[in-house]
């Protein structure tokens, strides 16, 4: 496309038509690959309204509206068109220092240059804008428009001559988008903020109400709020947002967030009419993911392991190497004798080495100076720890694998719907003693607000049940040929109240359940497992080998 970006800038810039033939001498090139760029050049300028005319022997000029001239060529091709241009020592001096009084980003800077650029080039040319719609009625006396008049003030001394009120209100535009620590001074306030403040405390609570994850501090919430207001400004201003972000790599990086940024999305265009382009929407997903990032750390509780040694403290201190590779950074380490080991169940977990003998509440794991790491894995996933959930080996991999158990891998009927498998598994739960009486209506009540099926291979029913002190979860796999349509794997959860464990439990089951909802092949090779074995050994490959 960058030579159809010379040809728009050739265009742009030229006082007469402009020939094929010039431009097929000046780019080096033959006719038909000369004709088939402004063909793609036409395609780009489509959306602005406007065209490229043309005249036999004559040659092709831009025609439309000045106001879609310049945004395209803001879009497009202001580097092919304004690369090297004089402003002005003077001039770009008076305009830095502004940018710099409102407290704007060198990115956010660099692109206000470019709009000045235009601005005074066009007008100077006898290019004026003329009459801006009445949706840029709204900038006016913005904190945008302020900043757009301070430049005003600043360059038209130098010019000797003063910008008509549409161009000053032009300039405002791309300010628009931007955050400014001057916004909340004497400019006064955003009009689309409170509409912001409304439809952040809505998406909110669509997450809350569809994932039961309410993440925001107050601060957070703030923030986001000022994000969402110059998002909101982007689109109704029909500002494109420039960002390196790749919205695929996002999306696999961080599904969870990606998946909370969707309902932002559908949201925001319930309200605006306004589809969030994916730029806004890797955005989007990057505040999410500082708001998961932010709740595990209020959540997090450093975990403490008391290891109790029955042959002496050379044992016991290879026991703990073995632990550090497995339980979570931060963890607490103390070593006792077994003659006066203390207070035991102020620990988490309590460690032995053989020949210990203990007496505790507390969880309880016998380790040699012997490691085998997946035995050992295997034992701490089948761990529970009252307030802090189920033990999930930093090298374990899944989590799931974690919160299950040979008794909680069910094969279902092969015709079984998403409602059947539910209930299915609520019954395995119940009559194993594992869940209350009133899970079922939980989780019915649950699925009334929100359906918790992903997709249509994969489900993810939770509710809580206050007679638990730590979370309770059942896998259901329905056996499927990979050409069958229908539910293959369901993973039902029963959580405690929310004062009664570490609820980021919940955040990593989900963020892991979507990636592998992410992975088609892996689900459906899930479906057609028979044990909790195998689920173990799938699931600890599929984490180094995705493609498994």
């Amino acid at each position: 496309m960058a030579r159809g970006l010379y040809i728009l800038a050739r265009l742009l810039h030229s006082l007469r038509p402009v020939r094929i033939e010039d431009l097929t001498l000046d780019m080096r090139l033959g006719r038909t690959s000369v004709v088939a760029d402004i063909a793609q050049v036409r395609e780009l300028l489509a959306p602005y309204g406007v065209k490229i005319e043309g005249r036999t022997r004559v040659g092709l000029t831009l025609a439309g509206p000045e106001l879609g001239i310049r945004l395209a060529i803001l879009d497009h091709a202001y580097a092919a068109a304004y690369r090297g241009y004089p402003l002005g020592g003077e001039i770009h001096g008076a305009v830095e220092q502004v940018l710099g009084e409102y407290g704007l980003s060198a990115a956010n800077r660099e692109i206000m240059r470019g709009w000045v650029t235009v601005v005074l080039d066009r007008y100077l040319n006898n290019q004026p804008l003329g009459a801006l719609p009445p949706t840029y009625a709204d900038l006016v006396d913005s904190p945008a428009h302020d900043l757009a008049r301070a430049l005003a003030a600043a360059v038209e001394p130098l010019l000797n001559e003063q910008l008509p009120d549409d161009e000053v209100l032009f300039l405002a535009l791309p300010a628009a988008g931007m955050r400014m620590t001057g916004a909340e001074g004497p400019g006064g306030v955003w009009r689309s903020a409170e509409l912001a403040g409304a439809l952040v405390e809505r998406i909110l609570d669509r997450v809350a109400n569809e994932m039961d994850v309410r993440l925001a501090t107050a601060e957070l919430v703030r923030e986001f709020t000022q994000h969402v207001t110059f998002l909101v400004n982007r689109l109704r201003y029909s500002l494109h947002l420039a960002t390196d972000a790749q919205p695929g790599r996002l999306e696999e990086e961080y599904p969870l967030a990606h998946r909370m940024a969707m309902i932002a999305a559908e949201e925001i265009q319930q309200e605006t009419g306004l589809v969030v382009e994916a730029g806004e929407l890797s955005l989007l997903t990057t505040y999410f993911q500082v708001f998961l990032v932010d709740y595990a750390a209020r959540q997090r509780r450093e975990m403490s392991v008391t290891i109790v040694s029955g042959h002496g403290p050379a044992t016991a201190r290879l026991v703990r190497s073995h632990l550090a590779t497995l339980l979570p950074a931060g963890t607490r380490y103390t070593i006792v004798p077994d003659c006066a080991p203390g207070d035991l169940d102020a620990s988490d977990l309590v460690v032995t080495t053989p020949g210990a003998r203990v007496s505790t509440n507390r969880p309880t794991l016998e380790l040699s100076e012997l490691f085998d790491r997946q035995a050992v894995t295997r034992r701490l996933n089948a761990l529970r720890i009252p307030t802090l959930g189920p033990l999930a080996p930093a090298a374990a991999g899944s989590l799931l694998v974690s919160l299950i158990d040979e008794n909680r891998f069910v094969r279902l009927p092969t015709d079984a719907g998403y409602p059947e498998a539910t209930q299915l598994l609520i019954d395995a739960l119940r009559k194993a003693g594992l869940v209350g009486e009133g899970f079922e209506a939980a989780t019915a009540a649950r699925e009334a607000r929100a359906t918790m099926q992903l997709d249509d291979r994969l489900a993810f029913p939770h509710a809580t049940d206050p007679t638990l002190v730590t979370p309770v979860c059942a896998l259901g796999v329905v056996p499927r040929a990979d050409s069958e349509a229908g539910i293959r794997v369901v993973f039902l959860m029963a959580v405690p109240e929310k004062v009664a464990y570490d609820d980021t439990v919940l955040i990593r089951v989900y963020d892991e359940i979507i990636r592998l909802g992410g992975n088609a092949a892996a689900v459906a090779k899930i479906s057609r497992l028979t044990s909790y074995e195998q689920f173990f050994y799938f699931m600890e490959n599929l984490q180094s080998n995705p493609t498994t």
